[in-house]
């Protein structure tokens, strides 16, 4: 009888040390899936970012209006010319975090002039 209740208090003890694996690895697995979905989150952003910057920039040359930033982002643009040389600097915006900065030069039509493409 002694034995057989040490048998069913090694099996106890084995299946208390097994949950508690389990519960270590499932919680090791949580924290990666938590991760996995913030770093998700944030190449969407970054993606986002990237396209209303290359938007942006393709408008400015183009002289159209600018486009309409997604909800939650914003961007700033500096320009400057300088001897037919236009340069602009767009730095885009989640809520007050800076995401991704483009700088670009172009060539200015001078004076309704047209300006050949390599």
């Amino acid at each position: 009888m002694k034995e057989s209740g040490s048998r069913f208090s090694l099996f106890l003890m084995e299946l208390v040390i097994d949950l508690f694996l389990f519960v270590l690895c499932a919680a090791v697995c949580v924290g990666l899936l938590l991760h996995a979905r913030s770093m998700s989150l944030e190449s969407t952003r970054l993606t986002q970012a990237v396209y209303l910057a290359q938007s942006t920039a393709e408008a400015l040359r183009a002289g159209d209006a600018l486009p309409e930033a997604p909800d939650g982002y914003r961007y700033e643009v500096s320009q400057t010319e300088d001897s037919g040389l236009s340069t602009a600097e767009i730095e885009i915006f989640w809520g007050d975090t800076s995401l991704y900065t483009l700088e670009t030069s172009w060539i200015s039509a001078l004076s309704g002039e047209e300006v050949a493409q390599p």
